[in-house]
């Protein structure tokens, strides 16, 4: 069965269109036939490169919190599939084009803004990565962010994305332990 991307395969690009048929190439690869991730292109570029992803996540992961009447701690709500938009800029991958990385849905976490204007917005450190970072392993580390296994939550440099959310992950989910939270399988972790 022939995949759409197979329709590009073969086309002698150059510059900036080699490099976003690169990524889509990467992502493609990475999504094919998985039943734990998928992604669909949003936006195309004239070449009929993709220029605006979103990925979908089948992780399990804290979604919000919600205050428990007995306890008067806020417990944590889990979920399990989760939409990231990611958009390229005209100048990507130029250091000054950063990709930007935004969740389309809730999710809890002091490096994603849960509220506010900037709602979803990731914070990734996009700019000590270069331009030798593929979107692929930036997906890789929102994969740890939503796992939990990477975080940071202290009010410090490079300081959380949401210092609300950072705050109850100290004073509540480290000392509870909710965000030490496993997935079902190792194979869950990553797609």
């Amino acid at each position: 069965m022939e995949r759409e991307i197979d329709n590009f395969k073969g086309k002698n690009f150059i510059g900036k269109e080699a490099r976003l048929f690169k990524e889509w190439e990467m992502i493609d690869r990475r999504y094919y036939n998985d039943h734990q991730g998928s992604y669909i292109i949003r936006k195309r570029n004239g070449a009929g490169l993709p220029i605006v992803f979103d990925i979908i996540f089948n992780v399990k992961t804290i979604i919000g919190v919600k205050q428990d009447e007995d306890s008067g701690m806020k417990k944590p709500i889990f979920g399990k599939e989760h939409i990231m938009r990611i958009t390229l800029p005209n100048n990507y991958p130029a250091a000054d084009g950063q990709p930007e990385f935004k969740f389309t849905t809730d999710v809890w976490h002091p490096n994603i803004r849960y509220f506010g204007d900037f709602k979803g917005r990731v914070c990734l450190n996009t700019g000590d990565s270069g331009v030798h970072t593929h979107l692929v392993d930036y997906i890789d580390r929102v994969i740890d962010y939503l796992t939990y296994s990477e975080y940071h939550a202290k009010n410090e440099y490079p300081y959380p994305e949401d210092l609300d959310v950072a705050e109850w992950v100290i004073k509540q989910g480290e000392p509870m332990k909710w965000v030490e939270f496993k997935q079902k399988e190792e194979g869950d972790l990553r797609f």
